[in-house]
């Protein structure tokens, strides 16, 4: 947002594409597609823009633009989101309809009408001439404790190293806006010149350590999946 504001919508664009690469769920991938959307079309990338918008009106049809954009883009996004719907409603209407289930059998005393007879009533009632399954091995039964998974050493270093360059690039980040501003209000213009210079130096070293921590935090997730082991416990259990 803060280089959306700056105008810089290439490095925002560049941001939201390292975001893309960590792991996020499906609201953070609606915002994520309104955003991309958004910067694109502020590009003059309008069929990128479309696509974006509707992606993340494909996983949200309800979704509402996270910034203030001009009445251009605007009635873009609800023209795509009037697509989207379209083609939703479309899928439903033509998917086919869940079978109706049979009815059942009537009750063993009459089929079809007729009436059985007592002597195959009687045998229906008898227990004695159901066969039993006595002899089947006990059924193993599992158990519901879910499976745990150890965190290596390697993924905590990383992770470490991911929230440390954050924070540092939070630093710098919050250091250029601050030469921003002071250039902003300089008198002189070798003072605009330097503090503007200062800014950008500080914004630059911010957009490296924040990808220095997506990727530390991506190895992280990584090195998990790949050395972490996993432990299922199993009851068994029957009855006879």
């Amino acid at each position: 947002m803060r280089l959306h504001d700056e105008l810089e919508y290439e490095l925002a664009l560049e941001q939201l594409e390292r975001a893309s690469t960590v792991p996020h769920g499906t609201e953070q991938e609606v915002t994520l597609g309104l955003y991309k959307g958004i910067i694109n079309a502020n590009l003059d990338r309008w069929e990128a823009a479309r696509a974006r918008f509707r992606s993340a009106l494909l996983l949200n049809p309800n979704a509402q633009l996270p910034l203030h954009v001009s009445p251009k883009l605007t009635a873009e996004f609800e023209s795509q989101r009037a697509k989207v719907q379209a083609e939703l409603a479309r899928k439903r209407t033509d998917s086919p309809r869940v079978a109706q289930p049979r009815p059942e059998a009537s009750s063993p005393g009459a089929v079809d009408g007729v009436s059985t007879s007592t002597e195959t009533r009687e045998q229906v009632a008898r227990p004695d001439l159901v066969p039993t399954r006595s002899e089947e091995p006990p059924t193993q039964v599992s158990a519901g404790r879910p499976w745990t998974r150890r965190v290596p050493v390697v993924s905590m270093v990383l992770l470490g190293a991911g929230v440390a360059a954050g924070g540092a690039g939070t630093y710098f980040g919050l250091s250029s806006r601050s030469q921003l501003d002071d250039a902003r209000g300089a008198q002189f213009r070798e003072e605009l010149v330097e503090r503007h210079g200062q800014a950008q130096s500080s914004a630059k070293t911010a957009n490296i350590l924040f990808g220095t921590a997506g990727v530390a935090v991506a190895g992280a997730v990584v090195t998990w999946l790949l050395m972490g082991d996993s432990e299922t416990v199993v009851a068994q259990g029957g009855a006879r």
